[in-house]
């Protein structure tokens, strides 16, 4: 154990001189009742003592006193913490189809939206990153605890260019990959959540991406964007984009995972019931002022309550 302010220690100073001044008058009582001449009388009129009993109160008092000044230190320990290791990765389409307004207002605010209530539904201590995929891929969010970083990273998207969901799986599955193993090797549990209107037009073929999370043993949940009774045009040469749902139900279906439609997207959270949690235990310096402070306030309280109960006062 260490301190922040070790200087506090001192004070424990205090805790010599309160138990001289206790042994002294334990001392003085035993003169005053050697005074009483007649002790036939004195054994008749006097119950008889607690005996050992009586140093109860104040020994738990003096080990209180102690708990409580040596918090006022703010001790520091290695502890161990259980801690989530469950890894998630929300890769999202934002190439150019994703404008559609197919979907009010639109496909990307669709996206975002059932994005941020995954991300509410997951548990706090799950770790959750963000990739996105246009032309190209690129990691918005690495994995981590705070679930505000990765709402402001969904929220910072905005749609442009072409459609490489293979890119997108593929930099998903980099960054799962670097997630910690326990002493066995073994690897938390993982997956990926893949929003997107289903229509790959550039980059990595999406079932070479899908086979690589097979090997990794990582499920690939899929969530299809778009209204399925249209075909929106975009842009000034008004291009079909109809949503794909066949290429989304595929890398789904040979992944492990599942695959839903975007007005369902409330079912999402089931995602996470679906796969589990990997608790660890990691060893933390974690500064420990508050159980040591109730530790010494619950001996100082004992003392009182025996205090009262035995004799009728505080120690």
């Amino acid at each position: 154990m260490t301190f922040q302010w070790p200087l506090l220690l001192l004070s424990l100073g205090l805790l010599p001189v309160l138990a001289a001044l206790y042994v002294l008058a334990q001392r003085r009582r035993r003169r005053y009742a050697v005074r009483f001449t007649n002790l036939a009388l004195l054994a008749e009129v006097v119950p008889k003592g607690p005996g050992r009993r009586r140093h109860i109160p104040p020994l738990l008092f003096g080990l209180g006193l102690a708990a409580l000044l040596v918090s006022l230190a703010r001790p520091t320990a290695v502890i161990a913490v259980p801690r989530d290791q469950t890894a998630v990765v929300m890769v999202m389409d934002v190439s150019g189809s994703m404008q559609a307004d197919d979907l009010a207002p639109n496909r990307m605010e669709a996206a975002k939206s059932a994005a941020r209530s995954f991300v509410e539904a997951l548990p706090r201590g799950a770790q959750l990153g963000l990739v996105s995929f246009n032309n190209t891929a690129r990691v918005n969010m690495p994995l981590t605890h705070e679930r505000e970083e990765v709402t402001e990273a969904i929220d910072r998207l905005w749609a442009n260019g072409g459609t490489a969901i293979g890119d997108g799986l593929n930099l998903a599955l980099d960054e799962i990959a670097q997630r910690p193993q326990n002493s066995e090797g073994e690897a938390a549990p993982a997956l990926v959540v893949l929003l997107s209107d289903g229509a790959s037009t550039a980059g990595a073929p999406p079932e070479q991406a899908a086979a690589r999370a097979v090997e990794q043993q990582v499920p690939v949940y899929t969530v299809g964007i778009g209204d399925r009774n249209a075909a929106p045009v975009i842009g000034p040469q008004q291009q079909a984009v109809p949503l794909d749902e066949a290429t989304l139900q595929q890398v789904a279906e040979q992944t492990g995972g599942t695959y839903y439609y975007a007005a369902d997207a409330s079912e999402l959270q089931q995602i996470y019931e679906e796969l589990g949690s990997q608790v660890r235990w990691v060893e933390e310096r974690t500064e420990v002022t508050a159980l040591v402070s109730g530790l010494g306030s619950i001996l100082l309280l004992a003392a009182g309550l025996l205090g009262l109960r035995w004799f009728g006062h505080l120690p």
